[in-house]
């Protein structure tokens, strides 16, 4: 991003905003965020007494985004913006400079949230071993270690993230504090049931699963499910041919019948991996899991929110693994 321009546009501006604040059509207090999980999350704990908008550009898994001069301005007054850093939104703190002439908060949810750490290698080796609760590999090199920063996927993981919004808003927003206590409970109570459903899936689970992406780690660090990737990456579809054969051993091995692919992607290798166990495994098909970050315009239409989708996560959990 240049940063230079944005500043000098934010300077130009910067005249017209008291006149541009007046004629705001909702006024009430402004929340950022980059991933639609935190959106949920605010807006189940604080209802209609904030406006939760997502930041321009955030659903696009872009390295850098060009803003406007006037999201910028509408960006840095608003009072909070919530990122999840983790090389999901690193534009947001490499251009924490072009915040500083507002008063927005930055809160960088990593520091408030442990996340697992994943290994950007590919083996598949270590299927047969017993693997570390933040399971990277021994053999993966120090510069392909990275953080995960989907924690939505581990239910236990969202609702410390709740816990640590409600306190947030509760300091933010003092005067709605019983609202946002009561809210926070609802929430909470079906945090902790999603919870149990996961976890009694898990222990009825006789088979890996195998999935198009390198997502759902969190799902073996809270469950012990294994899962397999044919990818190295958060949402990529490459892979290579030997790997390809490795995995469709492993499915073979395990009389896997469904390859799990992300939900709203596309996967080349999956639809290919899917392809050849069919030769063997006439009735082996496809589910779909989704990741959750962002949802799409047809999905919020249809009512879909993080707690149906992950049931409908969990639906195509228990398939796979039985």
């Amino acid at each position: 991003m240049k940063k230079l321009l944005l500043l000098v546009g934010i300077l130009v501006m910067s005249l017209s905003l008291a006149a541009c604040k007046g004629t705001e059509d909702d006024d009430r207090p402004k929340i950022y965020v980059t991933v639609y999980p935190m959106e949920f999350l605010i807006e189940e704990i604080a209802g209609d007494t904030v406006n939760v908008i997502q930041v321009p550009g955030a659903s696009s898994h872009s390295d850098s985004i060009d803003w406007s001069a006037r999201e910028i301005i509408d960006m840095i007054n608003s009072d909070l913006l919530f990122y999840i850093h983790g090389g999901a939104d690193d534009y947001i703190p490499d251009n924490a400079d072009v915040f500083d002439d507002g008063d927005v908060e930055l809160i960088d949810m990593s520091q408030h949230i442990e996340y697992n750490e994943v290994c950007y290698t590919h083996t598949h080796e270590e299927h047969e071993e017993e693997q570390t609760e933040n399971p990277v590999d021994e053999t993966c090199d120090a510069n392909m270690i990275s953080d995960d920063p989907h924690f939505w996927i581990d239910p236990v993981r969202m609702a410390e993230a709740a816990l640590f919004v409600k306190d947030k808003l509760i300091a933010t927003y003092p005067e709605n504090e019983e609202l946002y206590n009561n809210n926070y409970n609802v929430l909470n109570s079906a945090l902790e049931k999603l919870d149990l459903d996961y976890q009694e899936m898990a222990d009825n689970a006789t088979k890996p699963i195998i999935t198009t992406v390198m997502l759902f780690s969190y799902w073996h660090d809270r469950y012990d499910i294994e899962i397999i990737s044919i990818t190295t990456d958060a949402h990529s579809s490459e892979t290579n041919p030997g790997e390809l054969i490795e995995v469709l051993e492993i499915a073979q091995e395990h009389n896997v019948e469904y390859i799990l692919f992300e939900k709203n992607a596309n996967s080349p290798a999956g639809t290919q991996l899917l392809s050849d166990l069919q030769t063997t495994a006439p009735e082996a098909a496809a589910l779909y899991l989704h990741g959750l970050g962002q949802i799409t315009d047809d999905e919020r239409d249809n009512g879909s929110t993080y707690l149906t989708l992950m049931i409908d996560n969990l639906t195509a959990l228990n398939s796979a693994t039985k």
